[in-house]
């Protein structure tokens, strides 16, 4: 075989390589943008299944604490939802969820209808009473790029904004609670629920005194916050930060049982 030959073998070879490897490239490469939009379409269905769950089950009032729910109707879809959170002045009207028996963060990538994925679900642990009777009671949700969930807690870093909006409601099948935020800040990722014992005067007001002495966020010194209160924490993820958390954090100021 004279050089020449050799030279055009060698050359085609080289095509067939490079042919394949662009279109193994092109091939997964397209998969990756499929498997984007899957998600990104599944996380809008979920977010309309939401939307439906509460045009379905929920009336407002132009009071938030005279809020209607009806629980049995979103137990039909789901036994584990057990309260129902909103904030005025954000976008934050949703179900919250309860399993005592899956893993702590089972409601993190799963919906309300038991799908797993995003937007996941607005949750506490099993280690919380479902009564909201702790003396902390973490609540966990998402913070995402189409603002939902958790998202608009971001929103508290506005002085203004959290001088503006204060009031929490959660209603529970036989009573509702209004809560007053006194602590938004951006705080380490320790576990709360395992760093704590929140039970024990010495944990509470140390948690308590550690949220108010934090570097970036707002706090309402005035607020009368000590052990025997009961305290929710909203906790949600920092993009930019993903060691540190962002708690809203208030305190029971309003509860009636039903």
């Amino acid at each position: 075989m004279n050089n020449k030959k050799l030279l055009i073998i060698i050359g085609v070879a080289a095509l067939l390589v490079v042919g394949g490897v662009g279109g193994f490239l092109a091939f997964n490469g397209n998969k990756g943008k499929n498997s984007s939009n899957s998600t990104q379409e599944y996380a809008e269905t979920a977010g309309k299944a939401y939307d439906e769950a509460k045009e379905k089950n929920v009336k407002e009032a132009d009071d938030p604490y005279d809020t209607k729910v009806d629980f049995e109707g979103l137990q039909a879809t789901n036994e584990d939802v057990y309260a129902w959170i909103r904030i005025p002045g954000t976008n934050i009207d949703y179900p919250i969820l309860q399993n005592a028996e899956e893993a702590d963060d089972y409601y993190l990538n799963r919906t309300m209808d038991g799908q797993t994925g995003l937007p996941g679900s607005i949750y506490t642990e099993k280690y919380n009473t479902t009564g909201f009777t702790d003396p902390v009671t973490v609540i966990y949700g998402h913070t995402l790029h189409d603002g939902t969930m958790f998202s608009e807690l971001k929103k508290y870093k506005d002085k203004e904004f959290f001088d503006e909006n204060r009031d929490i409601y959660i209603q529970l099948p036989g009573g509702r609670k209004k809560y007053q935020i006194f602590a938004a800040v951006a705080f380490d990722d320790r576990y709360l629920m395992g760093n704590y014992a929140f039970t024990y005067d010495e944990d509470f007001n140390k948690y308590i005194s550690e949220l108010k002495a934090c570097m970036e966020g707002n706090v309402d010194e005035s607020i009368d916050v000590s052990f025997g209160s009961k305290v929710i924490t909203l906790s949600t993820c920092i993009d930019e930060y993903p060691d540190q958390r962002w708690l809203v954090n208030a305190v029971l100021v309003d509860e009636e049982w039903y």
